[in-house]
């Protein structure tokens, strides 16, 4: 579902009361919430500026990762990518506090891009099952976050996902399937060609938070140019596994009040990573 925002909430930069609860419900019921075009132009337009180089850099030196012509890549936690507007924006983080509770927190700073000539992924889920035994659906505990630097459309490798219940299935069938190994209680590539999906269409500079267990894949990048989104999890208090972010210490110093919160379980202290060290 496709939020757009009255000319309140853009400028106040905080949701009205209702929509609050939809965004919630709509996660909760289909997995994922878009808020259309929330970010400025000039703010998205000067972290692209800043990333594109540093991408080229790390292809340079790392390759691809994650497909043909596709790459996930983490971020150095350093201006301009860690502007309150991407790394904690009032609107995001009321539906993330409303759906993981006081004290969640951000351990994954990164993106993911792919370039013209990206094929398609396999569906798959971004985490394996939290109690492999349990048969019964659990509420979320993971969020993903994705900022897109560029208009995603049909042509660029919009990101493909099946709402309405894949992020809480109690048959196991969240299970990481990225790398052509197959869930043995679920197909979910076969199974995703026979169920209904949707592509994420949105403007630059919109704000997508969808469940960590939610079927996806990245599409084609038929256009001549890369289709980049920023990408932070969020979780729960006592969760927190896969990665973590190097903040020096006059960095996390000088956060907002809420980032210093999100990113306090961090690695404060040392110095800004770059994504090939």
């Amino acid at each position: 579902m496709k939020i757009v925002l009255t000319e309140e909430e853009r400028k106040n930069r905080r949701l009205n009361p209702e929509t609050l609860e939809i965004a919630v419900e709509q996660v909760k019921a289909n997995g994922y919430i878009l808020f259309d075009k929330v970010i400025p132009e000039e703010k998205i337009s000067e972290i692209r500026n800043e990333f594109d180089p540093i991408f080229d850099e790390y292809i340079d030196r790392k390759g691809y990762n994650t497909g043909t012509n596709r790459a996930q890549m983490f971020l150095p936690f350093k201006a301009p990518f860690i502007d309150e507007d991407i790394i904690c924006h009032p609107i995001a983080t009321s539906v993330i506090d409303r759906l993981l509770g006081p004290w969640n927190h951000c351990n994954y700073f990164a993106s993911d891009t792919p370039m013209p000539g990206a094929d398609y992924q396999n569906a798959h889920c971004d985490i394996m099952p939290l109690f492999p035994d349990l048969d019964i659906p659990l509420p979320a505990f993971s969020l993903v976050l994705n900022i897109p630097l560029v208009d995603v459309t049909e042509e660029n490798g919009p990101l493909e996902v099946w709402p309405g219940g894949t992020h809480n299935n109690p048959d196991r069938s969240n299970h990481d399937t990225l790398d052509n190994t197959v869930n043995p209680h679920m197909h979910i590539v076969r199974a995703a060609e026979h169920m209904y999906s949707e592509k994420v269409l949105m403007s630059a500079g919109s704000i997508v938070i969808r469940d960590i267990r939610m079927w996806h894949r990245g599409t084609p990048n038929l256009s001549n140019d890369r289709r980049t989104n920023l990408a932070m999890i969020f979780n729960r208090s006592w969760y927190g596994a896969g990665s973590s972010i190097q903040i020096p210490q006059e960095t996390y110093e000088s956060l907002p009040e809420k980032a210093k919160e999100l990113y306090r379980m961090e690695k404060i202290g040392s110095p800004v990573k770059m994504p090939w060290e």
